[in-house]
């Protein structure tokens, strides 16, 4: 395992446990200021203040989310990761995200969620 993966998948498994404690810092802490987080069948969210918005609404909601890391490919200062996403609430899917390298270590600057479990089952075309 590189450095690089190491690191990503350390911050996920960190990331994952914040989530589950219901903390809205730890939820977004390894994101970018620009992120750009797409959820699954929903509209874009830009910037950490409207992510910290959206997971703060969820958390305090009740819902939860793993990510299990598939794959990690890295390049100069930029990585790319693809895994596994579910919920407490039925849903699943895959997801994919991108990392990029600066004075603060490895931060997420990219995450799109795709569903393709319901808790009716597979959806349509899939």
């Amino acid at each position: 395992m590189t450095p690089t993966e190491r690191a990503i998948r350390t911050a996920r498994l960190h990331w994952n446990a914040a989530i589950a404690a219901g903390g809205v810092e730890g939820a977004v802490g390894p994101i970018t200021r620009d992120c750009v987080l797409v959820p699954a069948g929903g509209e874009p969210l830009v910037g950490r203040p409207a992510i910290v918005r959206a997971w703060r609404r969820l958390l305090a909601e009740g819902g939860r989310f793993v990510r299990e890391v598939e794959r990690v490919e890295a390049g100069e200062g930029v990585a790319a990761e693809i895994g596994r996403w579910r919920s407490d609430a039925g849903l699943a899917g895959t997801y994919f995200a991108e990392w990029r390298e600066g004075g603060e270590g490895w931060r997420c600057s990219r995450e799109l969620y795709v569903g393709v479990v319901s808790c009716r089952g597979p959806r349509a075309g899939g």
